[in-house]
């Protein structure tokens, strides 16, 4: 008799297809295609977590809150890419920061649908 399947775990046959689909989109140097296969091979898991995963309370502000902390990555990445100039050392070099500020809104919501996607059973709740 096999083992129960966990029914919240990702589906590894579509990631490994998506997988070798953006390792040939690499090599072939086709960009279109090997993009639609990042996005693919990031939406699919979250996707499927996302609509199959029991809630429980506390999740939606979890999530949101994970989100809130993934907005401000860009932000770091743009002020840390500034710090080899010696001037930007002293003084905070804006133009790194404002290089990060379109890709904010996108950061805070793959961080929201990561947390919600990964994200193990929060304090003083139990793995079913």
């Amino acid at each position: 008799m096999s083992e129960p399947q966990d029914e919240h775990a990702p589906l590894w046959p579509p990631l490994l297809l998506t997988l070798g689909v953006l390792y040939v989109a690499t090599e072939a140097r086709h960009a279109k295609l090997a993009l639609t296969a990042l996005a693919a091979l990031v939406l699919l898991p979250t996707a499927w977590r996302v609509m199959t995963r029991r809630w429980v309370r506390g999740d939606v502000m979890r999530g949101l809150g994970a989100g809130y902390i993934a907005s401000h990555v860009p932000l770091l990445l743009g002020a840390c890419s500034t710090l080899e100039r010696p001037e930007c050392r002293i003084h905070l070099c804006m133009e790194g920061v404002v290089a990060g500020v379109p890709f904010v809104p996108w950061a805070g919501v793959l961080g929201t649908l990561l947390y919600w996607a990964w994200a193990g059973p929060g304090p003083g709740r139990r793995a079913e």
